[in-house]
């Protein structure tokens, strides 16, 4: 019977590593989505630091780093079901302390990610995004930014951050980077070309004219007058939750695979107790020894 408990511990170790070396491949191949995914990585361009401006978006560098969780779980899955397979004690300790590591670095980020966002990069502050629109948009250098707020003004139909006031004391009016008879960006106008892919780089507005008049009775049908601000955060907040409910069935599965191994042990010990007390106890009720009664001596 206990032989039998412990094969089946064993094939829930087994299984639960196959398991976990499988989310590992799985979160590789989610970090490669998302890297293919432009528009998504653009828009986080609006999420970095607003002095501090990287080379590239901040999804494109998470990207990277869910790819290189990835690997490490495969990795460690396979060191798992390399312990599973010979049970040593070294290898299974060496692989449940790594599990045990993995675990509070995960906890760690997810509350960063929580409560202090800002030091993973991510600001939404209003200040913040208005102060990087009056001083990055459409200036060269900051390419990336414009393509950024662009593609926001255009699938989620707003203008500026708290509206299309917030370019007129921007550098791209001030100092007369855009085309002078232009009081907005094109992607804040309602465009022809809306649904088309790309249209955030091509904008055609339907009507032209009546987007860039100055009088809000004329331009309310032709432009977007709502700000971006909103549609920002609650962009941030769906992929916040995404990402955490990702790291969180991760985190479910390292759980559960450090059960099974500490099940496995706890059985192993005790079966390994159980033989040493029954030998033990063999032992104490032997009462003869053949050397101190030798009956053959009674006899002759």
């Amino acid at each position: 019977m206990g032989t039998r408990k412990l094969d089946i511990s064993l094939v829930f170790v087994c299984c639960s590593n196959i398991i976990f070396l499988i989310s590992g491949f799985m979160l590789m191949s989610l970090g490669g989505l998302l890297l293919a995914d432009n528009e998504r990585i653009l828009l986080s361009r609006l999420l970095g630091p607003g002095d501090i401006h990287p080379d590239q978006p901040l999804f494109y560098y998470l990207a990277f780093a869910i790819v290189t969780l990835g690997f490490l779980i495969a990795i460690i899955g396979l060191l798992g079901c390399w312990a599973a397979c010979l049970f040593n004690r070294c290898i299974t300790i060496s692989y449940l302390l790594t599990i045990i590591l993995l675990l509070l670095g995960e906890c760690i980020v997810c509350i960063i990610a929580v409560f202090w966002p800002h030091i993973l990069g991510i600001d939404v502050r209003p200040a913040r995004l208005i102060r990087a629109l009056q001083r990055s948009y459409a200036v060269p250098g900051r390419e990336q930014f414009t393509a950024a707020l662009d593609l926001a003004q255009t699938i989620f139909t707003c203008c500026g951050i708290n509206g299309s006031s917030n370019y007129g004391t921007s550098w791209w009016r001030l100092q007369e980077v855009s085309r002078r008879e232009l009081v907005v960006p094109l992607s804040c106008c309602t465009l022809n070309n809306a649904n088309e892919t790309g249209s955030f780089l091509n904008p055609e507005p339907a009507n032209l004219t009546l987007c860039q008049a100055l009088n809000p009775a004329e331009h309310q049908y032709a432009r977007h007058t709502m700000g971006c601000l909103e549609h920002i955060e609650k962009w941030t907040q769906d992929q916040t939750l995404i990402l955490l409910a990702i790291v969180l069935v991760v985190m479910f599965v390292e759980v559960m695979t450090l059960l099974s191994i500490l099940l496995a042990c706890s059985r192993d010990n005790r079966k390994s107790k159980s033989q040493a007390s029954t030998f033990t106890s063999t032992q104490t009720l032997s009462p003869f020894n053949e050397n101190d009664h030798d009956f053959s001596k009674q006899f002759f």
